[in-house]
């Protein structure tokens, strides 16, 4: 009995238990990264690849650790809908393909119910489709460590790559400029 509530409370008190997760797929995880880095309240973030459906479809992705009592889902929305092309399920500006086509993964109901709302209004407001798939989670790999913060660590090649590939500027996606994409609601 003792080994059971001691390995409980080890899993309680785990720093990464209380943090939240959310998982976003928008071209080039080089890119998505970028987009969270240095952000109140991301914890971590982490470049890989999500494996869903079928063992040939993976994106790569961004799992964003974040503090949800510092920024909320909802923000996190907010500043991925203003950076990626939203109408554009072949892929990301110059990166295209399966695993460069954008995605929201989802790990709860109400990331979902979130995610849905979201798209949904910024349907109504363009009058077109949006492209990315809201899926449910799959299998993490996470990437080698030369693709962890690429961004940072070679800004020049980077910045380079970002502008040959037509991403938009990274500077000013500010959630708060942006809040009018998200219902007040499920903005936090």
């Amino acid at each position: 009995m003792t080994g059971k509530i001691l390995m409980l409370m080890g899993l309680l008190l785990a720093p990464q238990a209380w943090g939240a997760q959310a998982v976003f797929a928008g071209g080039s995880f080089w890119v998505m990264e970028a987009l969270f880095a240095d952000r109140a309240g991301i914890e971590r973030i982490e470049a890989g690849w999500m494996q869903s459906g079928s063992l040939h479809q993976r994106r790569q992705v961004v799992r964003v650790h974040y503090d949800d009592s510092l920024i909320g889902y909802g923000d996190l929305l907010t500043l991925y809908w203003a950076a990626v092309d939203a109408f554009d399920k072949e892929g990301q500006f110059c990166d295209r393909g399966s695993e460069f086509s954008p995605a929201l993964y989802v790990q709860s109901s109400l990331q979902q119910k979130w995610a849905q709302q979201s798209r949904a209004k910024l349907e109504l407001e363009s009058g077109r489709e949006v492209g990315v798939r809201i899926l449910p989670v799959g299998a993490f790999a996470l990437g080698l460590p030369r693709h962890q913060q690429y961004a940072k660590r070679n800004p020049l090649l980077y910045a380079s790559y970002r502008r040959a590939c037509g991403y938009p500027a990274r500077e000013g996606l500010n959630p708060d400029e942006h809040a009018g994409v998200l219902p007040p609601a499920i903005a936090r």
